[in-house]
């Protein structure tokens, strides 16, 4: 049976990933349209260093709010309980 684990986070750059992704797309799929291959090289760069983005450290954890987000918070839950 498959079952998910929400203890995980998204992640700090999360945002950013998406940006990334987007913007490689758009430049692959107008690259292969216009077929560009400098254009799709550039896409396949962009889109690794949206790959790259996963390995940088998170910031979260060690400040205020200790890495949690707003949403755990507005639904009142507290240290060590989850929401439901």
């Amino acid at each position: 049976m498959f079952r998910l684990d929400r203890s995980q986070e998204a992640g700090d750059y999360l945002v950013w990933k998406v940006r990334i992704f987007t913007v490689g797309a758009v430049l692959a799929m107008v690259g292969m349209y216009r077929e560009e291959s400098w254009m799709t090289g550039a896409a396949i760069l962009v889109l690794l260093l949206g790959f790259v983005l996963r390995f940088l450290p998170g910031m979260s954890g060690g400040g205020e709010g200790g890495g949690r987000d707003g949403a755990d918070e507005a639904m009142g839950a507290s240290d060590g309980e989850t929401p439901v």
